[in-house]
């Protein structure tokens, strides 16, 4: 969340966009001669300073890290243009890194910079698991909360609880599956709160490989990783307050 990825060796920076990218689309790209662009430039001029009073400080702290980061194969036409003139181009852009940055964000200052970062780490983190001995691994069988922090990996779920209520589950799709239908029948709003959420609505609706039509005629994704589903299933009882509700055993 706060390395300065860009300043790292091995083009660590290029390395991860790309498979942020790749694990998006199935459009193929030549990322060969595409760059890594600032969003907030590296040199700020005055426009930069005027249209963000704090620029500065900003950029001393998290200029380099992901989330101030995108693909682009027209980095020096860019510059240091201002955030107002960048976005333009961003929202032509054919890579989706960079034009969902045009259509999610109307300025860019900290909080974006650190809303965006935290949205890519955890992609990251659901795409590039840390590893686990086996010893971890046989001691997760059980019950866990939904916010418990685990590497399930290679684990099934055989239960989703929900209230006191219990949903016998053969799949990790099937846990994703039987939550938003339950979190629908709770309250039929949960489900625009979900959509007022910009990356569970890009994840979920907005971009849909392997959909699944619910009972209520939702189509959701549902082409996750383990742990993806469970970040998904996290948040969405956050934001629907039913957190401490919610756990699931595995095997």
């Amino acid at each position: 969340m706060n390395v300065n990825l860009y300043s790292l060796r091995n083009n660590l920076a290029k390395l991860a966009l790309v498979v942020l990218e790749e694990s998006r689309t199935k459009e193929t790209i030549d990322f060969d001669d595409a760059q890594v662009e600032h969003i907030m430039p590296q040199r700020l001029n005055n426009d930069w300073r005027i249209e963000l009073p704090n620029a500065n400080r900003i950029n001393e702290e998290i200029g380099g890290v992901i989330g101030n980061l995108t693909l682009t194969k027209y980095n020096q036409e860019m510059g240091n243009k201002v955030f107002s003139e960048k976005r333009e181009v961003y929202r032509t852009s054919n890579v989706s890194l960079t034009r969902e940055i045009a259509t999610d964000y109307s300025v860019w200052n900290k909080d974006s910079i650190v809303k965006r970062t935290e949205q890519l780490t955890q992609e990251l983190i659901a795409i590039f698991p840390k590893p686990v001995d086996t010893l971890q691994v046989e001691s997760m069988t059980g019950e866990h909360v939904i916010t418990e922090s685990i590497d399930i990996t290679g684990k099934k779920p055989t239960r989703l609880t929900i209230n006191d209520e219990d949903i016998p589950l053969d799949s990790w799709r099937k846990m994703l599956i039987s939550f938003m239908e339950y979190i629908w029948r709770l309250d039929s709003r949960n489900y625009e709160k979900i959509k007022d959420d910009s990356s569970l609505n890009k994840m979920l609706f907005a971009s849909q490989r392997s959909p699944e039509i619910l009972d209520n005629g939702t189509s959701i994704e549902t082409n996750f990783s383990a742990n993806m589903v469970l970040a998904l299933i996290s948040k969405i009882a956050e934001i629907c307050d039913i957190v401490d509700e919610v756990s699931y055993t595995i095997k």
